[in-house]
């Protein structure tokens, strides 16, 4: 195997403008190994959550938190 094809989940995949799909589903791979919310969160509108943090809902919280780390 070839180090370029070696995929690691602490470090996401670099696209280097050859096959597109195949660095698609790498890329999902490692946002569902951060957590499944983080894959969902690059996929859906980002919406900033209002007032200070220690009124959020652990809903609202969590959806920040895999913003961020989307």
């Amino acid at each position: 195997m070839a180090s370029h094809d070696f995929f690691c989940v602490n470090i996401p995949s670099k696209f280097d403008g050859l096959n597109f799909p195949s660095w698609k589903v790498k890329m999902t791979l490692f946002f569902k190994c951060l957590r499944f919310r983080v894959a969902q969160a690059v996929t859906k509108e980002y919406i900033e959550p209002h007032g200070d943090e220690d009124t959020w809902s652990e809903a609202t919280a969590s959806d920040y938190e895999a913003n961020t780390k989307a």
